[in-house]
C-alpha cells in the first residue's frame, strides 16, 4: 500500500529553552520543517508568541501552543523568558521548566507528535 504525501508527513513538536536565542532558530528550522510540509506543534510561553508569530511563515502548518510558565519563588512575577529576568535569576527558570512536566505530557498525549525537539539543560547550572 502507497502512502500518499499528506500522509506521510510528520507531526513534530518543538520544545525550546525559555530565551529567544533558543526560541528564534526553532522557529527557523520549524520553517524549514514545514516547507517541507510537516506540521508543527510549537510549545511556547504566552508572552512569546507575539514576537515570533512574525516569523511564522507557515502558520496553516506551524501551530502555536502557548505553555502557562508557574511561578517559582525568587522570580519575578510575570518571567516567561530569560528575556524578563537578569542572568543571575535563569537557573530559577530551569526550575520552572522542570514544573511544566505535567503540561508538557498532556500535549504530548494529545497532539502524539511523530518527533519532539528540546533542548535539554545538561550542564546548565554548572
Amino acid at each position: 500500500m502507497i502512502e500518499s504525501i499528506e500522509e506521510s508527513k510528520m507531526n513534530i513538536m518543538m520544545f525550546p529553552w525559555l530565551g529567544f536565542g533558543h526560541l528564534v532558530p526553532y522557529m527557523t528550522l520549524s520553517n524549514e520543517l514545514a516547507k517541507r510540509g510537516h506540521k508543527i506543534s510549537f510549545l511556547l510561553p504566552k508572552n512569546a508568541e507575539i514576537r515570533l508569530q512574525k516569523l511564522n511563515l507557515y502558520p496553516n502548518l506551524i501551530k502555536f501552543h502557548k505553555l502557562t510558565i508557574p511561578h517559582v519563588d525568587g522570580l519575578p512575577y510575570g518571567a516567561k523568558t530569560t528575556a524578563d529576568v537578569p542572568e543571575s535569576l535563569e537557573s530559577l527558570l530551569a526550575t520552572t521548566f522542570d514544573e511544566l512536566y505535567g503540561e508538557i505530557k498532556s500535549f504530548l498525549q494529545n497532539l502524539k507528535p511523530h518527533f519532539v525537539s528540546l533542548i535539554l539543560l545538561i550542564g546548565f547550572l554548572i
